[in-house]
């Protein structure tokens, strides 16, 4: 029915008249997807609608026409889009968070992609990229120019245009695109907070958990309430309605209290699970470890969360601290606006200071981790060399972005846990169980 991009400069491409039919095609199949999709776990759902069949399944046809002549159906294909993800994440999108979901997963977003942003980068560069060639193989009075090209130039509306051996890379197209919408939702933020969030998402690792493989056999899998949460926080939407917690503090419907409550049930359960994973990854490195050390402990009482019964660096063992630290605290949210990380690394330095007394025998590392997945400066250095053991040992390269999954998937439920644990108790309907 249509091939590449090369038809528009070979004079065959496609009529106005027929990119509506083939979108209206393209919308309908989405819809008929979006149910299926309800059979899935939310996790999985999301994870083959971001992968598969969204933009993925129309990127082609956007490649190989002037779209944008049609945006009206552009925008249907969207619409159909956004209530796809907003039944898959139960969660609804603002058009902040809508436009904010449209981002890469490294620029903070969730890597789900608009036909009305696609159009132009796709088409542009696809084009671009076959002229080269058509002009190898035709002499010039056989080469037709199809107008598109220059049409699609001038909708970049003073956005600057790639050079000239990378206009057949998209992602040259697409990057002004996205640095545009990250500025659009910087200056339009709403308060300190959503500042914190916005510069915190975009940091690495703070998106690892949506690269993960959602697999309930490896642990990777998180459950719809989890993604659920994970999702809006990210996106700063409501989690739940306003509320008191058990604490006696006021939750507002985006549950940021839950994350610093220290009577929240969440904050050990994070705590453990990422302990656990840094002591089994030790071991994977075949560095044998326990948690708890005796002998290490404060005036307090207070221990370190683990320590390794091998050198380390230097011909010391090591000895490690974990902490949470959250980004959007009132304690810490004046300075994670302005410095990405500042949390994590005022909490590292409150371990070092409690721990100065063991920096004569071990070789002591605090490792801290923002509730929105920003690194400690020591935190990344440990991890960092802790993947480069792993990859050693497994010879698997992917071994230090499989451990950062973990991680991050660990603080998204723990996160959840502490949210949820701010919601009143009472007794559940149990006993038809026992039927």
């Amino acid at each position: 029915m249509f091939g590449g991009s090369d038809a528009v400069l070979l004079g065959a491409p496609i009529s106005d008249e027929a990119i509506p039919g083939i979108l209206d095609v393209k919308s309908s199949a989405l819809r008929t997807f979006t149910n299926r999709l309800k059979c899935r776990s939310a996790h999985s759902a999301f994870f083959l609608l971001r992968a598969s069949i969204s933009i993925p399944r129309l990127v082609y046809f956007l490649r190989c026409a002037p779209t944008w002549r049609r945006w009206d159906s552009l925008a249907r294909y969207d619409g159909i889009l956004k209530s796809t993800l907003e039944a898959i994440l139960n969660c609804e999108l603002s058009p902040e968070a809508w436009l904010q979901s449209s981002l890469p997963v490294c620029d903070g977003g969730l890597g789900v992609r608009h036909a009305v942003d696609m159009a132009v980068p796709c088409f542009l560069a696809s084009a671009h990229s076959v002229l080269p060639l058509v002009q190898s193989l035709l002499p010039p009075h056989l080469r037709v120019y199809d107008d598109a090209i220059d049409e699609g130039m001038s909708l970049r509306q003073g956005l600057p245009i790639p050079d000239e051996p990378e206009r057949g890379i998209q992602k040259r197209w697409e990057r002004p695109v996205t640095e545009m919408t990250i500025n659009t939702l910087t200056m339009g933020a709403a308060n300190i907070q959503d500042t914190a969030r916005l510069i915190a998402i975009r940091q690495p690792g703070a998106g690892d958990w949506l690269n993960a493989l959602p697999s309930p056999q490896l642990g990777t899998l998180l459950d719809n309430e989890s993604f659920r949460v994970s999702c809006a926080l990210r996106l700063g939407g409501s989690v739940c309605q306003p509320h008191r917690c058990p604490c006696g503090e006021e939750v507002c419907d985006r549950g940021y209290h839950g994350l610093k409550c220290k009577k929240s049930r969440g904050r050990r359960s994070r705590h453990e699970a990422v302990n656990d994973i840094i002591a089994r990854a030790l071991r994977t490195a075949e560095v044998p470890n326990i948690r708890e050390p005796p002998g290490c402990s404060r005036t307090d009482g207070k221990k370190p969360d683990g320590l390794t019964l091998v050198p380390w660096s230097r011909g010391r063992s090591l000895v490690w601290d974990f902490t949470c630290a959250d980004t959007l605290c009132r304690s810490h949210v004046s300075r994670t606006a302005h410095h990405p990380g500042a949390a994590a690394s005022s909490a590292e330095a409150g371990k070092k200071r409690k721990y100065k007394f063991l920096e004569d025998r071990f070789h002591f590392v605090p490792i801290a981790i923002e509730t929105l997945g920003v690194y400690g400066p020591e935190a990344r250095i440990f991890i960092d060399a802790l993947g480069k053991r792993l990859k050693r040992v497994s010879g698997d390269c992917r071994s230090l972005a499989f451990l950062k999954q973990r991680i991050s998937i660990a603080i998204q439920r723990g996160n959840t846990a502490s949210i949820l644990g701010t919601l009143p108790g009472g007794k559940g309907f149990m006993e038809i169980f026992n039927l």
